[in-house]
Order: structure tokens, then C-alpha cells, then sequence
């Protein structure tokens, strides 16, 4: 992607919307390009950067869970509401579902995995960015 249509768009939301308190990404070249990091230092705006782009990825399947899921079902009416239904969410998506990868809910295989002692852990990779450049 060209860094410079980026700065362009930004600048234009800027002028329309004014500075966001924070601005999310992936780690791509055009978030990290100076004029684009530039320009929200700038504004004031607080940089929120995955440490791959992969990251982004798994944040995005976890919310799209959560929306299709739960919100979409309860269908909230007002902010207060969304905030209500989103923790309510959070916490059963924690603590309750089932997670196909992990055969229990993300609070049991925490209280699982504290158990084990280091040699009983096995090693996973969830991502190896060795190849990449």
C-alpha cells in the first residue's frame, strides 16, 4: 500500500472528525510510515500497535464471535445496554464457551495450565514469523 494515500485519508478524517483518542492498526508499512506516526503524535493521538499483524486478526475473530453470537441475539437498544450485553458476553466467552482448541472454556484451561509444572507444559507455536522479511 502507498503510505502517502494514507497520510491523505488521515489527514482528511482529521479535518472532518477531529483526533480520535486512540488509533488502532495492524502492523502494516503505512501505519508505520514517519509522516503518518507524525501526524498523530501531532494530534495527540495514542498509538495502539499489535506486535505482529496477526494479532489483528485474532482480535477481529474473537470480537466477530462476540457480535454474531451474543449481540446480534440480544440485539441492545442503547449504549448502556451494548456495554451491559458486551460484558455479559466477555465474561460467558471467558469463562463458559467452549473453545474447540483448547477442548474447555478459556478459564478452565488457565486453571488447567497453572496446575502443570514447566515440563508437563507442551511448547505450541501460534506464530512464526521466521520467514518473513
Amino acid at each position: 500500500m502507498r503510505a502517502v494515500a494514507n497520510v491523505e485519508a488521515l489527514k482528511h478524517a482529521l479535518r472532518h472528525y477531529g483526533p480520535p483518542k486512540y488509533h488502532h492498526s495492524d502492523r502494516g508499512s503505512q501505519y508505520g510510515y514517519k509522516e503518518y506516526i507524525k501526524l498523530l503524535r501531532d494530534n495527540k493521538v495514542a498509538i495502539s500497535m499489535g506486535q505482529s499483524a496477526q494479532d489483528n486478526a485474532y482480535a477481529e475473530r474473537v470480537h466477530r464471535t462476540i457480535k454474531e453470537e451474543y449481540l446480534y441475539y440480544w440485539k441492545p437498544q442503547s449504549l448502556k445496554q451494548l456495554q451491559q450485553c458486551t460484558a455479559k458476553a466477555v465474561k460467558h466467552y471467558n469463562q463458559h464457551r467452549i473453545h474447540n482448541s483448547l477442548g474447555r472454556s478459556p478459564f478452565n484451561f488457565a486453571q488447567y495450565w497453572a496446575k502443570l509444572n514447566q515440563s508437563q507444559r507442551p511448547e505450541i507455536t501460534i506464530y512464526d514469523d521466521q520467514f518473513l522479511t
